[in-house]
């Protein structure tokens, strides 16, 4: 990427990083919407969660005590905020499709990334491939949170079951053995693989983590046939 990074947008970057999954219930927005839960109405089915971080936070920093932003000008922080919500915002997976394909068509064109514009896209890109990098990362760590990522749907599945609601894909514990494997491998196939596949085409020394991706998937297909 050939823009200059100001500071403001380094620090939005590390910010929104750090907080894009605080207070996290452990619940989806789909379960949310789906039992009409509190946060859902508030945010009117709407990057539910994504929300409910952003709102957290900035409702937390009004304190003095927490309130990391207080050196910054007006316009330094709503500079600093905008790029945060974008970033955060963006993590919803029910709007991957849309950033995906504005990312492919973008690095399509035969342009600098210099725009403002541009640059947030690259850094909602970024936080998104971070978000959903464990797919990428050696054997043995990302069997490590592939359990832990079990865990969490497991027991959405069952608040489900005990709700007498449709148990959610991939997320019922009796069907471990043979869903969990192919959730893994979709996700790989459909999100993880082509989002990598496009960022590594701006940045090529980011190839290293398709080709991780590709061989964990490739793990699991070996667990599936044995």
């Amino acid at each position: 990427i050939n823009a200059e990074y100001m500071g403001n947008d380094c620090f939005a970057s590390i910010i929104a990083a750090l907080i894009h999954d605080y207070d996290h219930p452990g619940f989806n927005n789909n379960f949310h919407i789906r039992t009409s839960a509190y946060l859902a109405v508030l945010y009117n089915d709407r990057s539910v969660l994504e929300n409910h971080h952003l709102a957290q936070v900035f409702d937390l920093v009004k304190n003095p005590k927490y309130n990391i932003f207080e050196n910054l000008s007006w316009d330094q922080l709503k500079d600093v905020r905008d790029t945060i919500l974008e970033m955060v915002l963006s993590t919803d997976m029910g709007l991957h499709a849309k950033l995906y394909q504005q990312f492919r068509r973008r690095i399509s064109e035969d342009k600098d990334w210099f725009g403002k514009d541009d640059q947030r896209l690259a850094m909602s890109i970024a936080i998104k491939m971070a978000d959903i990098s464990n797919c990428c990362r050696p054997p043995q760590f990302y069997s490590e949170w592939a359990k832990s990522i079990a865990t969490e749907f497991y027991n959405q599945g069952d608040t489900e079951a005990r709700l007498n609601l449709t148990i959610s894909p991939f997320m019922d514990r009796r069907k471990d053995r043979v869903d969990f494997p192919k959730g893994q491998i979709s996700f790989m196939n459909y999100i993880v693989i082509p989002l990598f596949e496009a960022g590594a085409q701006l940045l090529p020394k980011m190839d290293f983590s398709v080709k991780q991706a590709q061989q964990n998937k490739s793990d699991w297909l070996k667990k599936q046939s044995g």
